[in-house]
């Protein structure tokens, strides 16, 4: 493994594991959250700059704030409930493939989703969600600049650079249509159903985003993020299970810690399953971290369940996905496709 491949490794095991540690000593609210958003920060080649950054929090309070209010008002009436929560999924994708990138997309898709169902349930925990989505946002931030900081990134190489590019080489508009078409049925069934699993929603914009980001095509885009979930499910079953053998503070801290210094270091190998290494990492924590704390005798039930949850929101999603490129496949934009013509 190159050096810097092994200083990235390294940044994103301490960092996200620093900050899952403290989200268990300190137990403040969906801090499993700010962990999974620090794994996204660490995951790119280098720092966020200060600027975006800031953006992306202002941007991130206005919107909670926002979905709140709309969500408030509207949740007497549920044709007009349902409409708003569909046109604000969609207006997340507008977002995101505009050139925001798939985090500021997650944090659009989380107001879309877990705010509304939220304040179906209660609006006080609503209006705490609200506060504390932003907080974990700016505190997964902090975490990650000072891992850059502590262990820096070499500059982006040229082949980096062409890389960032050609994932930006698509159609918007038919990226917009496929993943609104992908995520708004999955909104509308667990609404509908009265569904209250709040990290389920959260995982829905993770995997949502990451099928956006992925330009391949369906099938190989399916069997990826299916191989990612699965390796993710499996990493938390085994530690569960070391959990229950030995239920004391610094168990999940040594776990975390061990799985994404693994599985990073796995997404930097040659392996055949480095390509689901990274989304193997959210999975695992959204699916452990939401099911670790407090520590009692039914934690083995809850991570089942949470697994359980999971799996069956990313059938549902990668299913969806599958059908919608047979007959919808993604296409690189009217431009690009006139210069390949005119070559050839």
């Amino acid at each position: 493994m190159h050096i810097e491949d092994r200083r990235s490794v390294l940044r994103l095991a301490i960092g996200v594991t620093g900050l899952f540690s403290l989200g268990l000593l300190l137990g403040w609210p969906l801090s499993v959250i700010g962990a999974v958003f620090a794994a996204l920060f660490l995951q790119a080649p280098n720092a966020l700059p200060l600027a975006a950054f800031g953006k992306l929090f202002v941007f991130s309070i206005g919107l909670m704030f926002v979905s709140f209010v709309l969500a408030s008002i509207t949740a007497p009436y549920p044709a007009v409930f349902l409409i708003l929560v569909a046109s604000a999924i969609i207006l997340s994708f507008v977002w995101s493939v505009s050139g925001a990138g798939v985090l500021p997309g997650v944090i659009a898709l989380m107001g879309a989703l877990m705010i509304p169902n939220l304040v179906l349930q209660s609006s006080d925990l609503a209006f705490v969600l609200v506060l504390w989505i932003p907080a974990n946002l700016f505190l997964a931030g902090f975490a990650s600049t000072l891992m850059f900081v502590l262990i820096p990134a070499a500059p982006p190489t040229n082949a980096q650079k062409k890389a960032a590019a050609a994932a930006q080489d698509f159609d918007p508009y038919r990226r917009i249509v496929r993943m609104s078409l992908v995520t708004v049925p999955f909104a509308l069934v667990f609404f509908l159903s009265g569904a209250s699993a709040l990290l389920v929603l959260f995982f829905v914009a993770l995997l949502s985003q990451q099928l956006a980001a992925l330009p391949a095509a369906g099938k190989a885009v399916a069997k990826a993020m299916l191989t990612a979930n699965l390796l993710g499910a499996a990493v938390s079953i085994v530690c569960y299970e070391i959990n229950v053998i030995a239920p004391v503070i610094m168990t999940p801290i040594l776990l975390c810690f061990f799985f994404c210094l693994s599985l990073g270091a796995l997404g930097k190998s040659q392996n055949l399953f480095a390509s689901a290494a990274g989304s193997a990492i959210t999975t695992a924590l959204v699916v452990y971290g939401g099911s670790i704390a407090p520590f009692s005798d039914d934690a083995d039930v809850k991570s089942i369940t949470r697994v359980l949850q999971v799996a069956s929101a990313s059938i549902f999603v990668i299913v969806a996905y599958v059908v919608v490129d047979e007959f919808w496949p993604e296409r690189k934009r009217r431009s690009s496709r006139l210069k390949s013509q005119s070559t050839t």
